[in-house]
């Protein structure tokens, strides 16, 4: 008994390991990094002289920095500050995705996301999509042409002022704790389907 216990233990701790590093090499961008990190340091005055060419310091840059998502706030008609928002700690993962009636690649997305629903849903990875200038009447319209499956609803100005305005369609993938792990803008096809299958990898252990 204290054997299967211990062998549960070291395979829990083994999938953590696992997702830790795929979360690192699969979605973190490269590109975030804060602005000191890409400075290098000046040699040290310290260094001894030793009479023969003075020595390069080694630099070993610290390790990215997430960067942080905004509260997710939403309403199902335009508002300033939503009625409602997403507790991200209730999934592993969320797909956070800024849409558009009347954008093809917005389309595109969803299209991509009805057709893995079922299976983010099986694995904890949530969905919603947000729209930012639409009417309610053309939402509904849309809604009834594409059937979403995931939850879609109007962004609040307030997290669209956050974001800064983000083109249209933009997609973030962001973890648990609302840190940024991926972000699209205007995705092609088939930048969307190889993010699908990195957080398909991701979940299937």
């Amino acid at each position: 008994m204290i054997l299967q216990k211990i062998f549960n233990y070291l395979i829990q701790y083994f999938k953590f390991i696992l997702k830790t590093c795929l979360i690192r090499f699969l979605l973190i961008p490269l590109s975030i990094y804060a602005a000191d990190d890409k400075k290098t340091p000046p040699p040290s005055s310290n260094t001894p002289n030793t009479g023969s060419s003075p020595q390069t310091p080694v630099y070993i840059p610290p390790l990215p920095r997430h960067m942080e998502f905004p509260t997710i706030s939403y309403a199902k008609e335009p508002t300033v500050e939503g009625e409602a928002e997403i507790n991200v700690a209730k999934m592993h993962f969320w797909y956070v995705l800024i849409l558009a009636t009347w954008n093809p690649r917005s389309a595109e997305i969803t299209d991509i996301i009805n057709k893995n629903f079922k299976t983010f849903s099986q694995r904890n990875v949530g969905v919603i999509g947000l729209f930012s200038n639409d009417s309610l009447e053309a939402v509904n319209i849309w809604r009834k042409k594409y059937n979403p499956q995931f939850l879609n609803e109007f962004a609040s100005r307030n997290l669209l002022d956050a974001l800064k305005n983000p083109k249209i369609p933009s997609v973030w993938v962001i973890g648990n704790q609302g840190e940024v792990l991926q972000r699209l803008e205007m995705p092609t096809r088939e930048m969307m389907l190889e993010s699908v299958q990195k957080v398909m990898i991701l979940t299937g252990y």
